[in-house]
Parts: structure tokens; C-alpha cells; sequence
């Protein structure tokens, strides 16, 4: 049963909004707005007891009057009412009900007897619940925005979720839907966004084991407070590594504060680091501290091949910024051995004669003034004494790497080995398109890039 519901939320063939509004500034008239601007091409069915028409579309009062079967059914209306719409659903033949609203018990406590009736009742039901006091979700591959969230309102944001194989699970809707924004301006690509709210009957797991088995989904990050049961973890993430995907966990709620404040957001038990961490201590799982490293570990897993090694090169035209580099690079563990004097005597006729091919390679700022880095880098792929590089250069000019689109672009498809981009003047905007259409990783610091890279290379022995 969770895995028909979490396939409905995947792939929703139709969805009704309870509590469709009216008003266009509601929450309960946003999902509407969004499913059409996004493009959804299943039914969509507002549900409101008061008008027949909602945003200039035919409403029917109540769930059990719509005229066709409904996959996933939106709930948007006071806490008080949701126990009686979730048994109108089930009866309705509904697949998943997403309950938007709040007041379950979360905050100081008031509506604790609301989640528990929920609970009753849907023992005896077919149907499953996400949430309360969630977001809802968003499937990008299926354009199905079932949501309130702002970060799906493209026109006002003129920031489009970018699609690929990124799955996002969070019991905070706020955060994931966040994560999918930032993530989609450094180019990466997502699937589906999940909010699971308090979890009164759907929990954040038992999304992930659909997730990880979901063709399109090639990371899971999950943004965690807590799990309802947590040994459920370690058989999730073994069915991840024989698949070869990877889960990157925030967990949130690592001190007294955040406990409290976990339990106070969803009722979540947070736990100690010390529990935790023996829960999400796996293979196929990389635990993330803070919202940067998470976008920069994202953008190298996402974009980028794995590294058979820790050895490095660093390509530069500017040599502060390179030793800036190869510094933040030894600090992530890695190595940048000197190349041999066969690779340096090829990568010296692609440079000035004040130029240096040692590792850092210091292609000098002269370079800028018409070079190309093709060449060099290309030496580097060839030479098999490195496993990554790092290249580091201005792309402040707009239309900068234009001329070179062809050849690296060829450059980056055959490689065997990872290539980020390190920005060390502030991107222009076409130049940050070129590197997503190139598929590249890019980072505007030196640790950054380094640590992207490094996300990439096997654990220090």
C-alpha cells in the first residue's frame, strides 16, 4: 500500500484540491494556479462547498462528487475538518490524501486528539496520508506541483526547478523545496520534492524505499528530525549501494535547541547525534552538515564521475587563485603530485614561457587574452597521473568559454575523470548557462570546489 501511494505522488494521474480558494492570495488557491502554470496535463478537480466555480473551473462540494477516480486529493482546510474530509476520501476511492494543514499537535500541543481520530480511522481504510502540516510535493518529471510553495511559482521567482535525477524527502517542506531552488540555479536536476510533515501515517522512509527504487532517482537527500523507526534505515540504504545510488542526510536537531525545536516543528523525536549516527553510518549514505556543503557535494555527485583516486590537478590563470586552490584542495585530503616531465613538456606548448605545467598549472592571466584551455586540459585527461581536475579562471566577461563550447563540451562527454570549474571572479550570467549545458560543476570559492571534488575521490584509508 505505501508503495501504490508513493507511486500516485511520483505520478499523479489526478488530483483534487479540498478547500480549493477563491481568494487568489490562499494558500488553498495556490496548488490550483501552480498545476495549471506548471503544465499538468492529468484532471484536476477543485473541491469547495460554498462556490461551483474556482478559478474560473467547474468545483464540486464535496469529494464524493467528483465524477472520476482521484489519485492523490489535496486537504487545505482547518484542522477541525480533516478528520471528516479523510473519511470522505477513503470512501471516495482516493490513493494518497496530502494534508496541507497544521494543528495536530505540533507547536504546544493543541489538536494531538485530531492525529490520533486520523490514525483510527485510516486503519480501517485503503487510503494513505501525507503530512499533516506539510507542504505537499511536487513531481518536476510530471509537472505536478501539489503545493503551496513559492519556489514553484516561476513567474514570480524567475528561478524554474531544473529536472534530472535528484529526489529531494524533508519533514520540513520549507527546507526541501529550498534545496530544489538552490540547487536548481548551480544546475542540478530533480526529480521529485516531498514534505512529510508530522508523518501520521506516511513517514519520511517509506518514501525513500520507492525513492531509491524510482528509475529517474539517482540521489536521495533526505532532510531529517527524526525517524518513527529507525531500523527500518540500514535495510533502505543496503537496497541503495547494490543499486548504486546514494542517500546525502542533513540531520537537523543535533542539539538541546534543536530537539526542542524539532518536536515543536513535527513532533519529532530528534534523537541524540550518538543514536544517529550509528543509524546513517553506511556506504550508501553521506551525511551533510550545512545547506553550502550540500549544494556543493550535490552539484560534483550529480554532474560529475567518480575519482579512482585522491590525485589532483589544478589548472589556473591566475596563480594566487590556484595556490588558493591547491591549498583548500590538501585540506580535503588530496593530492597534487608533480606531473612528469613528459606531461609537462605538452602542457608547456600550451602556455607562455613564464607559465608554470608543474601542478599547480599556472596557464598565467595572459591566457585570457585569447587561449584556450581545451588543449591543456585535454593533456590532463590523457595522462592518467591524475584522477580530477580543478579549473580555476575568470568567467566574469559574459560569453566567456563561448568559443571553446564545442571542444570541451566533447571534452567533458568522453572524460573518464571529474572536471569543476572554480569561478574566482563573480559569474556572469551566460557564462553559469554555458557550464549547465556543458554539464559542469562550478563553484565561486576555493573550498567549495574542493570540497565538490573531493566528494568525489574513495575514502582515506
Amino acid at each position: 500500500m505505501s508503495a501504490d501511494a508513493v507511486a500516485a505522488l511520483f505520478n499523479p494521474k489526478s488530483v483534487a484540491v479540498i478547500g480549493a480558494s477563491t481568494n487568489p492570495h490562499a494558500l488553498g488557491a495556490r496548488p490550483l494556479a501552480l498545476l495549471r502554470a506548471r503544465g499538468y496535463q492529468g484532471a484536476v478537480f477543485p473541491v469547495n462547498r460554498a462556490h461551483s466555480v474556482v478559478q474560473g473551473e467547474r468545483a464540486y462540494p464535496s469529494i464524493g462528487e467528483v465524477p472520476e477516480p482521484v489519485d492523490v486529493a489535496m486537504v487545505a482546510v482547518p484542522a477541525g475538518l480533516v478528520p471528516g474530509v479523510l473519511r470522505e476520501c477513503a470512501a471516495a476511492g482516493v490513493k494518497v490524501a496530502v494534508v496541507v494543514s497544521s494543528g495536530f499537535g505540533e507547536g504546544q500541543g493543541s489538536g494531538l486528539e485530531l492525529a490520533e481520530e486520523v490514525r483510527q480511522d485510516l486503519l480501517a481504510t485503503d487510503m494513505r496520508v501525507l503530512g499533516p502540516n506539510c507542504e505537499g510535493f511536487a513531481s518536476v518529471r510530471a509537472q505536478a506541483p501539489v503545493t503551496f510553495s513559492p519556489v514553484l511559482d516561476y513567474e514570480r521567482s524567475g528561478a524554474p526547478l531544473k529536472a534530472g535525477g535528484v529526489t529531494v524527502l524533508s519533514q520540513s517542506g520549507g527546507l526541501g523545496f529550498a534545496v530544489a531552488q538552490w540547487g536548481s540555479e548551480a544546475g542540478i536536476g530533480f526529480n521529485h520534492i516531498v514534505s512529510t510533515g508530522n508523518e501520521v501515517d506516511l513517514d519520511i522512509l517509506d518514501v525513500a524505499a520507492e525513492a531509491v527504487e524510482d528509475p529517474g532517482t539517482s540521489i536521495v537527500v533526505m532532510l531529517l528530525e527524526g525517524f518513527r523507526e529507525p531500523g527500518r534505515m540500514r535495510a533502505i540504504a543496503d537496497r541503495a549501494l547494490a543499486l548504486g545510488k546514494i542517500f546525502m542526510i542533513v540531520k537537523l536537531g543535533v542539539s538541546d535547541a534543536g530537539v526542542r525545536g524539532a518536536f515543536a516543528h513535527t513532533r519529532h523525536d530528534a534523537g541524540t547525534p550518538a543514536e544517529y549516527g550509528r543509524v546513517l553510518d553506511h556506504p550508501a549514505i553521506q551525511l551533510i552538515a550545512d545547506a553550502d556543503t550540500l549544494i556543493d557535494v550535490l552539484q560534483s555527485r550529480s554532474k560529475c564521475p567518480p575519482m579512482a583516486g585522491r590525485k589532483v590537478a589544478v589548472v589556473t590563470t591566475s596563480g594566487g587563485a590556484g595556490v588558493w586552490t591547491a591549498d583548500a584542495c590538501r585540506r580535503e585530503g588530496l593530492q597534487l603530485p608533480v606531473l612528469s616531465p613528459v606531461t609537462q613538456a605538452k602542457l608547456a606548448a600550451h602556455m607562455p614561457s613564464y607559465g608554470s605545467p608543474v601542478n599547480p598549472v599556472d596557464l598565467t592571466a595572459q591566457f585570457i587574452a585569447g587561449g584556450q584551455f581545451a588543449p591543456a586540459l585535454e593533456v590532463l585527461v590523457d595522462c592518467g597521473e591524475v584522477d580530477g581536475i580543478v579549473l580555476v579562471t575568470t568567467l566574469s566577461a559574459p560569453g566567456r568559454l563561448e568559443n571553446e563550447r564545442a571542444p570541451l563540451t566533447a571534452l567533458v562527454d568522453r572524460s573518464p575523470i571529474p572536471l569543476v570549474v572554480y569561478a574566482y571572479t563573480r559569474p556572469a550570467r551566460s557564462c553559469i548557462d554555458l557550464l549547465g549545458d556543458m554539464g559542469l560543476a562550478w563553484y565561486t570559492g576555493p573550498h567549495r570546489a574542493a570540497r565538490g571534488i573531493a566528494s568525489l575521490a574513495p575514502a582515506i584509508a
